[in-house]
């Protein structure tokens, strides 16, 4: 196991530079402390493990690196990549695989890639009936060189609603709007697209008085807060110009940190891995072996086209257990759910 790291947070920063590597590292440490015997991470099955493999390798660690009782990230996705039979959980491992450095074509026997291709429906256009579902296989797909067919793209234009977002049952949402703008992008729509600016004016206009979003737009989270700087970042704009009051979503999710690296929310441990990547200045799932290094002043460039989602603090068991549909799954809840 790689000594551990120590660093200190960054708080109260005013219009926040990204990278926030300090906080990502540190972060990343606590990602480490939810390491499980079986080398997977946290609590919530499969998705959370694929997501704290992202955030480490999106720190600039390698997740190869982290092990527990003998047993590595790449044990653990080799022991249940035979389970990720669906586009979903197929996407996010083979993503996951991307980050370990392996092939996601033969994963524990398993081609990862294939799994999720083979749901793409040319009638809807669609990998999944969901936006998110969807949108998350897109992304995968495109970082792993594999072009997404146009009508997968239509798919997406299709669903967006009138007011710019998307959301997981037509009902807009940030964490969907995040997801569906870094596929876009990752697919190569071009960032000055009218489906992108739409999307983009719908985050703007729904960002907090505190800086953050939220699933909930009444209540900011950290996870949906880093799932839409992730989508910031993607599609080339300054997460530090979303001032609001004085405060960026930058320097909202690190007033957040807890000493331990930890973020709040229904599962610290879910809340940590979406924010590591947001303040390691990467979109979802782009990082592969690159250190992080600061953009050129003034210019956040859009990922190249081959490059969780939160919910409010409070009704903590009811936000538990449609947390593990989320990270399971890499879905959004069946059911709707408003947190007043």
């Amino acid at each position: 196991m790689a000594a551990a790291i120590v660093a200190a947070p960054l708080l109260g920063v005013s219009a926040a530079p990204l990278p926030q590597r300090p906080a990502a590292v540190l972060g990343v440490e606590y990602i480490r402390g939810t390491q499980q015997p079986d080398g997977g991470f946290g609590g919530f099955g499969p998705g959370q493990s694929m997501d704290a493999i992202y955030a480490i390798r999106a720190a600039g660690l390698d997740p190869n690196d982290f092990a527990r009782d003998g047993k590595t990230p790449a044990d653990y996705l080799r022991s249940v990549a035979p389970e990720a039979t669906d586009a979903g959980p197929a996407a996010k491992a083979a993503l996951a695989a991307r980050a370990l450095g392996m092939d996601a074509r033969d994963v524990g026997g398993v081609d990862l890639i294939a799994v999720a291709a083979a749901a793409f429906d040319e009638e809807t256009g669609g990998y999944a009936s969901d936006v998110f579902t969807h949108s998350i296989v897109v992304v995968a797909l495109t970082r792993l060189g594999i072009p997404a067919p146009t009508e997968a793209i239509l798919f997406l234009r299709d669903a967006q609603e009138d007011n710019g977002g998307w959301g997981f049952d037509g009902m807009s949402d940030a964490d969907t709007t995040a997801i569906a703008l870094q596929a876009l992008t990752g697919a190569g729509v071009p960032a000055a697209d009218s489906t992108i600016a739409a999307g983009i004016g719908y985050l703007r206009a729904q960002q907090g008085l505190d800086g953050g979003w939220g699933f909930d737009p009444e209540e900011s989270n950290a996870s949906s807060t880093a799932y839409v700087v992730q989508a910031l970042i993607a599609v080339g704009e300054d997460p530090s110009s979303y001032d609001v009051n004085g405060v960026d979503p930058i320097d909202y999710l690190l007033g957040l940190q807890q000493a331990d690296g930890s973020f709040p929310g229904f599962d610290p441990a879910y809340a940590t891995n979406q924010a590591v990547p947001a303040l390691a200045g990467r979109s979802f799932g782009s990082a592969v072996e690159t250190p992080i290094s600061p953009p050129p002043p003034g210019q956040f460039a859009p990922a190249p086209p081959n490059t969780g989602t939160g919910l409010a603090a409070g009704d903590a068991a009811g936000h538990a257990g449609l947390a593990t549909l989320l990270v399971t799954a890499g879905l959004l809840a069946a059911t709707r759910r408003r947190f007043a």
